[in-house]
C-alpha cells in the first residue's frame, strides 16, 4: 500500500524531480575519465592474453614435435635393460587396454551391471600395480617386482579381452 502511494506522488510531482540535471562539464569530464581508463586496461589485458596463447601454442608445438612425454623416448633414457622392458611394456599394455575399453564403454548403457564389475576389476589390479611400484621403488627383488607388474598388465588385457568375448553390443 504504501508503494502505491509513494508511486502515486513520482507519477504526480515527476516534472519537479525532472528539473535538476548536472551540468555539461560534469557530464564531459565523467565521459573522458571513463574512456581513458577502459581503453588502457583492455590494451593491457589484450595483450597479456595474447602473450599467454602465444606462449601455450609455442610449448604445445615444442613438446609436441621433440616426444618429450612419449613412454619409448622415457624408455631410451633408462639404463637398466629391465626397467627399459617395462616401460615398453607399460606403454603397450596401456595402449592395448585402453583401446580395447573405449569399446567396453559403448557397451555401458545396454549394460549398467557391466561398468561396476569391469571397472572394480581395473581399479583392483591398478591398486596391485600401484603397490608392486612401491616396492620398485623400495628395490625389493627388483627382477620379480618388474616380471610382477608386467604379468599385471597382461592380467588387465586379458580381463578387457575376456569382456569383450561376452558381450555382444
Amino acid at each position: 500500500m504504501e508503494t502505491n502511494r509513494l508511486d502515486e506522488f513520482i507519477k504526480a510531482n515527476r516534472e519537479e524531480f525532472d528539473q535538476l540535471e548536472p551540468s555539461l562539464k560534469v557530464w564531459e569530464s565523467i565521459s573522458n575519465n571513463s574512456k581513458k581508463h577502459r581503453i588502457l586496461h583492455l590494451n593491457k589485458l589484450l595483450l597479456r592474453v595474447a602473450a599467454v596463447v602465444v606462449f601455450v601454442i609455442l610449448a604445445s608445438v615444442l613438446i609436441v614435435k621433440t616426444n618429450i612425454f612419449s613412454p619409448e623416448r622415457s624408455a631410451q633414457n633408462v639404463n637398466d635393460p629391465e626397467l627399459r622392458e617395462l616401460i615398453e611394456a607399460e606403454a603397450y599394455y596401456a595402449q592395448q587396454v585402453n583401446g580395447k575399453l573405449k569399446e567396453i564403454r559403448k557397451c555401458y548403457y545396454t549394460n549398467p551391471e557391466l561398468k561396476n564389475e569391469v571397472e572394480t576389476d581395473l581399479n583392483e589390479l591398478q591398486d596391485m600395480y600401484n603397490t608392486l611400484k612401491l616396492d620398485l621403488k623400495d628395490n625389493i627383488s627388483q627382477k620379480t617386482v618388474i616380471e610382477a607388474m608386467i604379468e599385471n598388465n597382461r592380467f588387465r588385457l586379458k580381463l578387457v579381452d575376456d569382456v569383450l568375448e561376452q558381450i555382444k553390443c
